[in-house]
């Protein structure tokens, strides 16, 4: 049997199309500002039921039609936990940003990353970026007085310079 028409057997086409509505909403949602889970839970629901019907048929276990409830059921708990799972490792990994501020004084004490390619003594442009508690990236521009420090760097800021419009810093 080909692949096509094991795709085209009558306890394969719910899972084709769960797999399918999953890719238009996915598309749908393109231009929302979050994206919909349920594109992501319909996708792996259907190609978990697939794989699944896939793995039963290789071994010949009992006809498609009673296994059929049992896959339904396996696919739709693998593909909503494997979607749950991975939006929450999603959401540690990168937390929701609630809005961006540029060059704020106020920040003196704070742990920050630059994100310019140097800072140094005679950079005027060196920038780094500090999240806050409420999920607020700032964007500073900071001076370094002693050694000149690299990209992805962790610094401490010091008291606002507002000659320079900057904050000086020191690697932690």
């Amino acid at each position: 049997m080909s692949y096509l028409s094991f795709l085209g057997e009558w306890y394969n086409l719910p899972f084709v199309g769960v797999a399918l509505a999953g890719v238009v909403i996915g598309v749908r949602s393109t231009r929302r500002p979050r994206p919909d889970i349920r594109a992501g839970a319909a996708f792996l629901t259907g190609i978990a039921g697939l794989t699944i019907n896939g793995a039963i048929h290789d071994l010949s276990v009992g006809s498609p039609a009673e296994r059929f409830p049992l896959v339904i059921l396996s696919a739709v708990t693998l593909g909503v936990g494997l979607t749950l799972g991975g939006s929450l490792i999603l959401r540690r990994l990168f937390p929701r940003v609630t809005g961006v501020t540029w060059n704020e004084p106020g920040l003196e004490g704070s742990i920050a990353q630059i994100v310019t390619a140097t800072a140094g003594p005679d950079s005027p442009a060196g920038r780094a970026r500090v999240r806050d508690d409420d999920g607020v990236v700032h964007v500073v521009r900071i001076h370094a007085p002693g050694a000149s420090l690299r990209f992805g760097r962790q610094v401490r800021l010091g008291p606002f310079d507002a000659s320079r419009s900057s904050y000086p810093v020191e690697p932690v």
